[in-house]
């Protein structure tokens, strides 16, 4: 059986890790993800897409991992470093090498704060 205080630390670990795999650097975010795959797997915890409320069982081993705001926005546009420079499809304002910005296929780039 699984110590709950062992699945609630596992838990905990696993919330930071899942947040550390938002991280621009690619390593950085490729081994939390793995490392809370890890955890997840060896302490038998369940991913919810929902953090877990008072109501839930005490005890009961559950990662309550929240649910992440995906990089695409509605129109299509996902969030990107600029490796080439251009300007904006909305404003026409140069955007800059390794600047962050929304980008979509056929659409071009565009500023995060910009609106189509």
């Amino acid at each position: 059986m699984v110590d709950s205080a062992a699945a609630d630390r596992a838990a905990e670990k696993v919330r930071k890790l899942v947040a550390m795999t938002a991280s621009p650097h690619l390593e950085e975010a490729r081994t939390s993800a793995y490392l809370a795959c890890r955890l997840i797997r060896e302490h038998g915890l369940q991913v919810s897409g929902q953090p877990p409320s008072a109501a839930s069982a005490p005890g009961f081993p559950t990662a309550g991992v929240p649910h992440r705001q995906p990089t695409a926005d509605p129109h299509g546009f996902r969030r990107i470093r600029v490796r080439h420079p251009g300007h904006c499809r909305c404003c026409g304002k140069p955007i800059a090498l390794g600047e962050w910005a929304l980008w979509c296929r056929g659409n071009g780039l565009r500023h995060p704060l910009c609106t189509p």
